[in-house]
This record gives C-alpha cells, sequence and structure tokens, in this order.
C-alpha cells in the first residue's frame, strides 16, 4: 500500500505547489520509502509522480513510481488477495505493471479481487488510466484547475488544496493525453457494473466539474440482477415456534435447521479465507522491526503485526476469533479499543475509571472473556486507548480535519476521530503505557450493510415491506464508497498502517447478496434489535461460541466510544473542521 500522487500539467507550469501541499501527508501514509519523478509525457504535458510505501506485499519492497521499459508509469496502492492467484512472497506492484503491458488495463482487472487506487500511464496510447476498485475502499481524490492548467490526483490533501473532491468508485476512467486542452478534456468511463441512478449522478457531477463530456463504454463487470416483481418473499424464513425470549434458545433452534446452518457455515468459511488472506498477504515484521529489515539487518519478529479495532460488538468479535486460527500461538493480537473522555458536571469526583467507562469499553471487556475462554492458548492484548477532550480538540482541528476532507458533516467528523485514535494505537496495555506495534488493521467495515444491522433498516421493512429493504441495501453497498471508505483509508493510513476489511471480500459480498434480505435478517416485532439486525451474522457468532457478541444490540461506533452528541445532526456541517 502506498500514498500516490500525479499532477497532469502544461509543460509551461513548473510550478509543484499541488505536491508542496500534500506530501507531508503522502509520506505519512507510506513511511517505508519515498520516490518522486518528473516526467514529459507529451509534447504539450508533463506528470509529476510522486508515492511513499508501504511495504505489505512481496519478499522486497517495490520502490514507486514504477517504469517498464516501455515507458509505462504505474502508480499502485492496493492489494491483491484473490482472482489470478500471486505467491504470497511476490510483488503484486509488479505483477500489475506486467500484466498491464502484457494483458491491457480491462483484461487484467477483470482477473483480480482486492482493494486498490491506481493510476497507470500508457505510453503508447498517451492514456491516463485512474480508479478506485468496486467498494472503493482506497481514496483517490483528484483537483482540476483551469487558471493553472493542472489535473491533481492524490490519496489523501489538506483543506488549503480547495475544490478537490473525491473519485466515485464507479468504474475505470481513461484520459487520453493526446493533444491535451484542458477545457476540453477527453475523458472516458468503463463502469463496473450495470449502470443506476447513482452512477449517472455521478457522471454528471464530473462532468459539470471537468466541463466535458465523458463517454461510457462497456461494463466490466457485467451483472444479472433478478426483478422485483419474480421474488417470492419469503416472511417465515426465520420462523420459530418458541415461546420464550431467551436469544441462545432461538438461535439454537435455528442452527438446528439444515438449511440456515448451510447458509451460517458458508458465510464463516468464505470469512475464514478472507481474514486468512488479509493476515497472510504482509511481511513477518511489526513496524519496529521492519525498519531493521530494511536498513539490512538480520530481525527474527516476534512482535504484535495484526491489530483489530475492538468494539467487543459483534463484528470486531467474530473477526477476532477467526483471525486465531491463522497467527502464530507465540503472538499476540492487539485487541484495538476506544474510549471518550465523558464529563461529568462534578469533574472533581470522577476517576479515570469511570471517565472512560463508556459502552464500547464495556461490550469490549465482556467479548474479551468470551475469546481467552475460547481461545485460551492466545495473548489477547485489550488496548485501553483514552482521549481527553483536550487531545481531540488539538488533533482534530491540526491533524484530523484534513483527512477528512473534502467531506466535512458532524457523522465524517465523529466517526474520522474515533478512527484516528484508534488506529494510532496508543493507550494503556494492563495499567502499563503502550503502543501497539502492529501495521495492519483489521476493521469490521461493511458488515452492517450487508446483513441489515442499521435501525434504518427496522423502519424501512416496517413501513413499506421487504422489496424496499432490497432496494435499501443495495443503495447503501454502493454508497459505502462514498460515505466512508475513501475517509477511513485517509484516516487509519495516516499511521503508516493500513486497514483491511474481511466483510468487504469480493467473495464474500458476493454471496450474501445473492441471498434475499429475508435470509440475511429479521428486523421484525417477533425478532427485537439484538436478534432480528444481521441475525445470520449472529448465528456465526453462535456457532463460534460468541456468546456476548451475539447478542449485543448494534451500536453505532461515534456512540459506542462516546465521541458524539446525540443532541446533534450528523448531517449538518461541522462548525470544528
Amino acid at each position: 500500500m502506498c500514498g500516490i500522487f500525479c499532477c497532469i500539467h502544461n509543460s509551461k507550469n513548473n510550478d509543484l505547489v499541488e505536491w508542496n501541499i500534500c506530501k507531508e501527508r503522502i509520506f505519512s501514509r507510506g513511511p517505508d520509502n519515498v520516490c518522486e519523478k518528473y516526467i514529459k509525457l507529451t509534447d504539450k504535458c508533463c506528470g509529476y509522480f510522486g508515492a511513499s510505501i508501504l511495504w505489505t506485499q512481496g519478499s522486497k519492497m517495490t520502490i514507486q513510481p514504477c517504469l517498464d521499459e516501455n515507458e509505462n508509469i504505474l502508480l499502485w496502492n492496493g492489494d491483491i488477495f484473490s482472482g489470478n492467484s500471486i505467491e504470497l512472497n511476490k510483488s503484486d506492484t509488479s505483477f500489475i505493471l506486467r500484466s498491464f503491458q502484457s494483458l491491457n488495463v480491462l483484461p487484467t482487472l477483470e482477473l483480480i479481487k482486492g482493494p486498490y487506487s491506481f493510476l497507470y500511464y500508457q505510453k503508447s496510447t498517451n492514456i491516463l488510466y485512474f480508479t478506485r476498485d468496486l467498494f472503493g475502499r482506497h481514496s483517490l481524490l483528484v483537483n482540476f484547475n483551469l487558471v493553472n492548467n493542472s489535473l491533481t490526483f492524490m490519496s489523501v490533501t489538506s483543506r488549503k488544496f480547495q475544490d478537490t473532491f473525491e473519485i466515485p468508485a464507479i468504474g475505470l476512467f481513461a484520459l487520453n493525453l493526446t493533444n491535451l486542452n484542458f477545457s476540453n478534456l477527453n475523458l472516458t468511463c468503463f463502469p463496473w457494473r450495470t449502470t443506476n441512478n447513482i452512477f449517472h449522478e455521478h457522471i454528471k457531477k464530473l462532468e459539470t466539474i471537468f466541463n466535458t463530456s465523458i463517454k461510457i463504454e462497456k461494463i466490466i463487470f457485467p451483472s444479472q440482477e433478478e426483478s422485483l416483481n419474480q421474488i417470492n418473499i419469503d416472511e417465515h424464513y426465520f420462523h420459530v415456534n418458541l415461546d420464550s425470549e431467551n436469544k441462545e434458545n432461538i438461535m439454537d433452534l435455528l442452527l438446528k435447521r439444515s438449511n440456515i446452518f448451510e447458509r451460517v457455515e458458508k458465510i464463516e468459511n468464505l470469512l475464514k479465507t478472507s481474514i486468512e488472506t488479509r493476515i497472510k498477504k504482509q511481511p513477518s515484521y511489526c513496524k519496529n522491526c521492519i525498519k531493521l529489515i530494511l536498513n539490512n539487518e538480520n530481525v527474527k519478529c516476534c512482535h504484535t503485526k495484526i491489530g483489530i479495532l475492538f468494539s467487543g460488538g459483534l463484528d470486531s468479535s467474530i473477526i477476532s476469533v477467526i483471525a486465531d486460527n491463522f497467527i502464530p500461538e507465540n503472538e499476540s493480537i492487539d485487541l484495538i479499543n476506544v474510549a471518550f473522555e465523558k464529563v461529568n458536571k462534578n469533574p472533581k469526583n470522577q476517576n479515570n475509571e469511570e471517565i472512560y467507562n463508556v459502552p464500547d469499553r464495556k461490550t469490549g471487556r465482556q467479548s474479551l472473556a468470551d475469546l481467552k475462554l475460547i481461545c485460551p492458548k492466545r495473548n489477547w492484548n485489550f488496548v485501553e486507548v483514552n482521549i481527553s477532550q483536550e487531545e481531540l480538540n488539538i488533533y482534530r482541528s491540526s491533524r484530523i480535519s484534513d483527512l477528512i476532507y473534502p467531506l466535512e458533516t458532524i457523522l465524517d467528523e465523529s466517526l474520522g476521530c474515533a478512527l484516528w485514535f484508534a488506529s494510532r494505537g496508543i493507550g494503556f496495555l494492563k495499567g502499563e503505557s503502550y503502543e501497539s506495534p502492529c501495521r495492519i488493521l483489521l476493521l469490521g467495515m461493511g458488515a452492517d450493510e450487508l446483513f441489515g444491522g442499521y435501525m434504518r433498516h427496522r423502519t424501512i421493512l416496517k413501513h413499506k415491506g421487504w422489496k424496499a429493504l432490497i432496494e435499501e441495501l443495495k443503495l447503501e453497498l454502493n454508497r459505502i464508497s462514498d460515505r466512508n471508505l475513501g475517509r477511513d483509508d485517509r484516516v487509519t493510513s495516516d499511521h503508516g498502517k493500513q486497514a483491511r476489511y474481511p466483510y468487504l471480500d469480493e467473495n464474500l459480498v458476493e454471496f450474501v447478496q445473492s441471498l434475499p434480505p429475508w435470509e440475511r435478517c429479521c428486523p421484525t416485532e417477533e425478532f427485537p434489535c439484538g436478534l432480528g439486525d444481521k441475525l445470520l451474522l449472529r448465528l456465526v457468532a453462535k456457532k463460534l461460541n460468541l456468546k456476548n457478541a451475539a447478542n449485543f444490540p448494534k451500536r453505532a461506533f461515534q456512540f459506542g466510544s462516546r465521541i458524539a452528541n446525540g443532541r446533534e445532526n450528523a448531517k449538518d456541517i461541522s462548525n470544528r473542521l
């Protein structure tokens, strides 16, 4: 993974103000190496390419920007996790560059699965390709400046760089640089999926920003979507004849039904494959030892390499118990639990335990107890990240606001701050100061969108029915790149760590989306909160013996960590950024 930067500009314009604005934050994403190249692309334009590297694949680090013998240039910020098989010790960056040259860009993308954003300049055609993956798991921003005749792409930027926006994760874009005219860009889009209203909204917005007409070419991943009118709704899929309010009894009965058990087992196996890949595809060194390796020293590292953002809730607890299967027994796993200072009316009577005893801290400890019973040989590091109001105010204005940008709502602020402090991993372990040395973080994003975990799903089902819920779940997965993932990538990567999302593995998503909503969740009056929401995933947790997490009701991260104020409107623009 890396931070990438590319500025395409008129050859008469050698002022790299854009790079100076972005480079410090680009460097933070990739502490292992930094490289810059200035290249004349055509008679009318030049390109300034920069990259910082966080070495996550291959036996040796691959320096970027990458150039091949045909003068093609690649900036690759991503990981190949499945699809076309690559050995664990091979560089995916080198593979992509070779494959783009031999197969071309579209056929390569059809073969690979994993999170990425990239820029690729193809010399023979004078085309600059750029994109974010199907779910938009990695950030890519763009700034178009007609005054300076420049087009700048970057992983992260600053609020100083105004009029910057996020490239929508709707397809592969191709910009023809032959006879480049900044007043009329020659831009083409190859959609990922069948075009819909969201796709056309994004295209219309891009056409306005670039002041051009975008050509739409063939769809890269055609899909067959079933008509809503042809769906036979089975409202009683999870029905059980049981006069009991005991959630465990209900889940035990459901797991005895073969059709449900088979789906639970399938989800569990897909999650195991997803988590195993995201754990094993990395150099076997913590962030401290990797510095010694890059300095050509011999090191055997037994330190913590995997961290899990751990609220103790359903999603993070499932990731944790499955991760235990794929990490050596002699290595610890960091369970990072963040809490923000609770301010009471009588602060003199507060002790440190009370100040940070937020809901996620309580559920975290309860689920930790389960993990110790299920995986007794594992050393679980329960890292308590405690953030005072003073520290929050300092970093929110000086650092986090730039990482969240161009987003700016109260929800973006609260989630961005919570993720930044959690991924930093500085806190307390058994009462002693501790800083997590891991370079890979496993996060539970995507589970709510896939398995129907939000309260609004219950409301929609109650008032509009299952067909409306079908549309809502599709819509939320389509929007996750705009609302969440680009921001989350910028925030977590600022510490030189990579966020990986096991629930957003393509193979898992494909299977879950093949299931109608009533086979994923049952947010009805008969199945209350903490049972009906994400019911299929709760059954996975029950099968894994996660007794507490299987029953915890859904609680948003910003409220569980107590950073958010419930009296504020999450959609309003924040005045604290």
